[in-house]
């Protein structure tokens, strides 16, 4: 049974500029790592990305979806990591699903929840206040204590 919040960024992915963010896919290697990742048991949320859904199936999670946690709404960028450390920082980018309305989905999905959520780096990094540095150095499948 969980006594904390754990928020579980989804294993990695195939990355297919052909499609939207939202809809990709993990890759072999994402799916075995997700498979490896040991977890709490009891109350599960994963947002409503199949790559998170399938992340969170694959780590024996029965997790209900929820479409509040899902990533940062942002267009196709060549500059992801400068777009990621200006947004982070608190810049207004065109395109990209404002910092506020993103804050208040995750926090009405997560304040008070206690469990195991799966979600996206973005959201994470919003939602727990990390650094660019910090959401940088969070490998795919990263587990973050609340």
């Amino acid at each position: 049974m969980t006594t904390a919040m754990y928020l579980v960024r989804h294993a990695a992915v195939i990355v297919d500029r052909s499609v939207p963010s939202s809809l990709w896919q993990l890759s072999a290697e994402g799916r075995s790592a997700a498979a490896l990742l040991r977890l709490p048991t009891g109350r599960a949320l994963t947002s409503s990305e199949d790559k998170a859904r399938e992340t969170a199936r694959l780590a024996g999670l029965d997790a209900a979806p929820d479409d509040r946690l899902r990533e940062v709404v942002r267009p196709w960028s060549d500059y992801y990591e400068t777009d990621v450390r200006q947004y982070l920082a608190g810049a207004t980018l065109t395109g990209w699903e404002p910092r506020e309305e993103v804050l208040g989905r995750l926090h009405g999905a997560l304040d008070g929840f206690d469990g195991v959520a799966v979600t996206h780096g973005l959201a994470i990094a919003l939602y727990a206040g990390l650094a660019f540095d910090e959401w940088r150095a969070m490998p795919f499948a990263a587990v973050i204590e609340c």
